[in-house]
């Protein structure tokens, strides 16, 4: 739930949609494999070259220690969301990208969630896989669970 709450936030930014021309997708859109030049063709050049683009990815859903109510079965809980960054060289988009997505995303609230705060990223990376550069910022979504 919170990563189509989240992709959902990012795809409606036209500002963040300029510098991702290779798009935002999710695990439903790349399947088990992630970006790769078969199954997510839109995220590449005619010649191969990944374009910025972003993928979106949860980690498990989980109780928080927060209130819960045993009558109503209703939980609070915490989720990270990964947003993986993607560009062929450079970081430039990358940055753009995080920045936005960190003015799009941290301390605010949204339909379905009532906090989302920005718990991190790992830094530049390369992944020789798709011969991209790429970078990750984690976003902690606490939501509440009912039946």
């Amino acid at each position: 739930m919170s990563v189509s709450i989240i992709k959902a936030i990012l795809e409606a930014d036209a500002t963040l949609l300029a510098t991702a021309s290779g798009g935002i997708y999710d695990l439903d859109e790349t399947k088990r494999m992630g970006l790769n030049r078969t199954n997510v063709a839109a995220a590449f050049t005619d010649q191969g070259v990944i374009k910025p683009c972003l993928l979106v990815k949860g980690r498990k859903r989980a109780p928080d220690g927060g209130p819960n109510d045993p009558i109503s079965q209703e939980a609070t809980t915490r989720q990270v969301v990964e947003l993986w960054f993607y560009q062929s060289d450079g970081y430039g988009s990358i940055e753009t990208m995080k920045n936005r997505a960190y003015a799009l995303l941290h301390e605010k609230q949204a339909n379905g969630v009532f906090a989302i705060r920005w718990v991190g990223d790992i830094g530049q990376a390369r992944d020789e896989d798709l011969e991209a550069n790429v970078d990750r910022s984690d976003y902690e979504v606490r939501a509440l669970r009912t039946v």
